[in-house]
């Protein structure tokens, strides 16, 4: 695709961040390196630009995220077809994946300034609504996607299929710790408390549903009807333009001038201990970040198809071991969540 920034709709029409993307000079190494992604994309549907100009400008991103995901996990893409958003091949291994996101709502009840009170009054009660809220729209997705019924098209027909989700539908999405989509995903939560710096396991606590307000949800996705068809969850809460921005800073893309200031908490490799906080600048030819440096493969233990471990060994992955509990790997440098400062001549 090329042109990507050669506006197409109306300018009452134009997505905020887009907008911020192509006129700031702090996200000028985002917008070089979208260009030069977009130039290696294949539009399917006929309105990506369109889209990625307007409302659908989350939407967009996300798959141009996935895009140079399964690159850098060495998997070939095709474009044949036009559903679900991606085939991928590894080893001769065909996997197929639909793309979705949890998309921010105007008239948003819980919008930016309510969360800054909540968080704000530290009323415990009112965070444990947000955290509801993020499930209930996480969940929404995953749930809608199972109407598709993808599994049935020919070509996808005995083959893995996989959804890759992000939370997109407010600021504080992002930041909230995936043990909540654990939860949702196999109904299994693992209670722990931090005694002398150090997670100590209390045992397992099974989840039976969710509720916000009158509408409750069952949690366990992965035991609802026709959720066999989906042989696992790719997820992560770190997407967003500031992850372009310093995937392109790192590589040197952009003559501007930043000051790029990433912090968050990361993985402990620490026998049984807490994430650790970590803060680093992100400087030009020194590469500090990876595309799946925050990506998690959760996998369905009652899916059809299952999904090959080591396809994926670079990531983070979940799985149910025989005894119930919940298991994985887990990379040294995974990243849980981060936010980062950028400062220029604006």
């Amino acid at each position: 695709m090329e042109n990507i920034f050669s506006e197409i709709v109306n300018a009452d029409k134009l997505n905020n961040k887009f907008k911020l993307l192509k006129e700031s000079k702090l996200f000028d190494p985002a917008k070089i390196l979208i260009e030069n992604i977009a130039k290696n994309m294949v539009d399917l549907d006929g309105n990506y630009i369109e889209q990625f100009q307007s409302e659908g400008f989350d939407s967009r991103l996300w798959e141009m995220y996935l895009f140079n995901l399964f690159s850098e996990l060495g998997f070939t893409q095709s474009n044949i077809y036009d559903r679900p958003d991606f085939q991928i091949t590894k080893s001769n291994y065909e996997i197929f994946i639909e793309a979705s996101l949890s998309a921010e709502k105007k008239d948003d009840k819980y919008d930016y300034a309510t969360i800054k009170r909540i968080l704000g009054e530290n009323n415990l009660e009112l965070q444990q609504e947000l955290m509801n809220y993020y499930i209930m729209r996480m969940g929404s997705v995953l749930f809608s996607k199972l109407s598709k019924k993808y599994w049935e098209l020919e070509w996808v027909m005995n083959k893995p299929l996989i959804i890759a989700i992000t939370p997109a539908h407010n600021y504080l999405a992002k930041f909230l710790p995936d043990a909540k989509l654990i939860e949702y995903l196999y109904g299994i939560k693992h209670k722990t408390a931090l005694i002398d710096n150090k997670l100590e396991f209390l045992g397992i606590e099974y989840i039976k549903e969710f509720t916000l307000g009158s509408k409750t949800i069952p949690s366990n996705f992965f035991s609802q009807p026709y959720s066999e068809n989906i042989s696992g969850i790719i997820f992560t809460n770190n997407s967003d333009l500031h992850k372009f921005n310093r995937m392109s800073y790192q590589a040197s893309l952009s003559n501007e001038n930043l000051v790029m200031v990433r912090s968050g908490l990361k993985y402990d490799p620490n026998e049984d201990a807490a994430p650790l906080d970590f803060t680093y600048q992100v400087i030009p030819k020194v590469i500090s970040e990876k595309w799946y440096d925050d990506v998690t493969l959760f996998h369905n233990p009652n899916a059809i198809h299952k999904i090959d471990r080591v396809i994926f060994k670079d990531i983070r992955q979940v799985w149910i071991e025989e005894d119930g509990s919940i298991g994985g790997t887990i990379p040294d440098n995974f990243i849980f969540n981060s936010i980062t400062g950028v400062l220029g001549n604006l």
